[in-house]
């Protein structure tokens, strides 16, 4: 029997229990007295679900991982067919009804661009002490609980990024164990994929995950480091804390616990609170000290470099949408005849005054770069092509970019997904949409 998740997995003396509810989240959470653990646990091997009984997908997913037993190259890959929870019950997880094409009325094909994202990765969880174990648990993350309704474009491209370019490589631990909390996020402007009039499915806003470690502080109060991110699919808004509406791209963000909290419902308890190194509350002489320009904290991530690790690291000023000076504006990204030689990217300044852009640095999501130099007048642009614009990709298939400034501090941050570009003409350039 799969034992699930270990809350002493990390070792050293560090406890992380399961998360809890608030009192709206705990009336869905699915119940099942006699047939689930504590009967509300599923657990497989290397991780446990909650599931939520209304949407039919997952709350989270408890996860641990051995780094020093992944096992990839396995007889099998770690690959089956996808199947049903028996435990958690044939009516109570989403099908592949809701993930396959459909037909429409007229007999046409109507494309579904929604995957099984898994929230437990396949490829996370094949580690084992031999390569049939490992085999075994990536076969065990290809239930339906396990998935939740994530858009093509993010389950390949962003979420996989922060799968593989964090989880996965994660090194600021000591000892290469991990705990992993990973689940859906839903908002007031959730969308739903309806089958029928009395059956339909709601699509996350976004997707959350926390990673928890014994960090390399000898220090028994600093041992346990924790970080938390967020990435939403509403490629155009999402009600924010505050209740505005904010325009935004699918990007993963690192937050706080405690906004996490605010979004999902989910208590992650005291203990990762305490020790998560970004900022919810206003404390000016605090924020001061360390530098933290507004809170609650959230840094946009494009590789594990970007990532703040302890709570007195720098931080730089992101300003929100509407108040960036230089802004990435558009860039050509499906050029008519030869890509390499067509694509150009242009930076817009809207500010008042000329501003100098020597030693910025623009990088796009492969960790690719290019330094910049010169200045760029208010109300002019400056576009970035050939030479100028370094080893920059622009792929049809979605990227982003991000801004930096001399001092490392993010100026201005964009992506865009395959769809976004298959709307716009061959040889016309995309223009990035601005906040409000």
């Amino acid at each position: 029997m799969p034992t699930g998740y270990d809350p002493d997995f990390i070792g050293d003396g560090i406890k992380i229990e399961l998360p809890t509810f608030d009192r709206s989240l705990g009336q869905s959470v699915l119940r099942k007295p006699d047939v689930l653990r504590d009967g509300i646990y599923s657990d497989h091997i290397h991780f446990t679900l909650v599931m939520n009984e209304h949407t039919r997908q997952l709350i989270y997913a408890a996860q641990n991982i051995n780094q020093r037993q992944f096992r990839t190259k396995v007889a099998g890959n770690g690959k089956r067919s996808w199947r049903k929870d028996s435990d958690i019950g044939r009516d109570l997880q989403l099908g592949n009804e809701y993930y396959k094409d459909r037909k429409g009325p007229d007999g046409k094909t109507i494309s579904n661009p929604y995957d099984k994202g898994h929230m437990v990765m396949r490829f996370n969880n094949m580690w084992g002490p031999t390569d049939n174990a490992a085999d075994k648990a990536g076969k065990a993350t290809f239930v339906y609980a396990n998935a939740s309704l994530q858009h093509q474009n993010l389950n390949r491209d962003e979420w996989q990024e922060l799968e593989l370019r964090i989880v996965r490589t994660f090194s600021d631990d000591s000892n290469d164990r991990l705990t992993v909390f990973t689940g859906p996020i839903y908002g007031d402007l959730d969308r739903h994929i309806n089958l029928s009039d009395q059956n339909s499915a709601r699509i996350p806003s976004g997707f959350f995950k926390v990673i928890c470690f014994r960090s390399k502080h000898d220090d028994d109060a600093e041992k346990l480091g924790v970080l938390a991110f967020a990435i939403f699919q509403d490629t155009k808004v999402l009600r924010d804390r505050r209740g505005r509406a904010t325009v935004k791209t699918d990007r993963s963000y690192q937050v706080t616990i405690s906004e996490l909290q605010d979004l999902t419902g989910i208590n992650f308890g005291r203990q990762l609170f305490e020790r998560n190194p970004l900022f919810y509350f206003d404390h000016p002489e605090r924020n001061t000290h360390f530098r933290v320009p507004s809170t609650p904290e959230r840094i946009p991530i494009n590789t594990v470099t970007d990532v703040v690790a302890e709570a007195n690291e720098r931080r730089c000023d992101i300003e929100t949408l509407s108040q960036r000076r230089i802004v990435i504006a558009s860039a050509m990204i499906n050029p008519k005849g030869n890509e390499k030689s067509g694509e150009w990217v242009s930076l817009h300044n809207r500010g008042d005054r000329r501003t100098s852009v020597k030693n910025w640095q623009l990088v796009d999501g492969q960790g690719r770069k290019v330094t910049l130099d010169g200045s760029i007048n208010s109300g002019e642009s400056l576009r970035l092509k050939g030479s100028n614009k370094g080893n920059i990709k622009l792929p049809n298939a979605g990227g982003s970019l991000m801004l930096f400034d001399n001092h490392g501090c993010v100026i201005d941050h964009v992506t865009w997904a395959k769809h976004d570009i298959r709307r716009v003409d061959e040889g016309i350039a995309y223009l990035f949409e601005r906040g409000q």
